[in-house]
């Protein structure tokens, strides 16, 4: 499981970097249960493919194709979880080829991306708290009493506190206090989450 979770996150990494920097912005990968079930078997069926060990430099390929090929398409959002599908596993197997691959290098630099730096995203050691640097499973939670006194407590004392990729503590106004609090009570991953955060801007 700890395996598959680290996979997961190396998936989300990549095509979240290619597609903010190349096809939009505000790109985000969803989080929801579809997405996650997807990409599950998606990484059996491509550790299959590539002789029974998930090869990263593959991943890399994977990803920059998918982009590639989808990257006028709408809704991006909503598309991402489909091209770890077993049908978008497919047309990656037939259609990739070295000419193809020569133009999406092309593409790629047009954000000054390299295929060499996508895959350094993935071999960076890991903090032990990463993690913790988004915990989706504490939304519910932040925004029970949010902008209240009851609900900063409640936030104290029931979560890992702020987190800049967390859509309740973008809209309350108890972050500064909060961001002071985190700072004292966490402050490895505090560090940390300003770390990413910095680095996906």
């Amino acid at each position: 499981m700890e395996k598959e979770e680290r996979l997961t996150k190396q998936i989300k990494t990549v095509y979240t970097e290619i597609a903010k920097r190349l096809v939009a912005p505000s790109f985000s990968f969803p989080e929801g249960g579809q997405a996650k079930r997807q990409l599950s078997k998606f990484i059996v069926n491509f550790t299959q493919i590539c002789g029974g060990e998930f090869n990263t430099s593959r991943l890399v390929d994977y990803c920059v194709f998918q982009l590639h090929k989808n990257r006028n398409a709408q809704y991006q959002r909503t598309l991402a979880p489909k091209t770890f599908g077993t049908t978008a596993l497919q047309k990656y197997l037939s259609m990739s080829s070295k000419s193809k691959q020569y133009l999406e290098d092309q593409w790629l630099s047009e954000a000054n991306l390299t295929r060499a730096y996508l895959n350094s995203l993935i071999c960076k050691k890991e903090h032990p708290q990463s993690k913790y640097i988004y915990m989706p499973s504490e939304e519910c939670t932040k925004k029970r009493s949010i902008n209240t006194d009851i609900g900063f407590l409640i936030c104290s004392t029931s979560t890992l506190m702020w987190s800049p990729f967390s859509p309740a503590c973008q809209i309350c106004t108890n972050v500064e206090k909060c961001k002071q609090e985190t700072a004292i009570k966490y402050p490895e991953l505090y560090r940390i989450r300003l770390e990413e955060y910095g680095e996906r801007r």
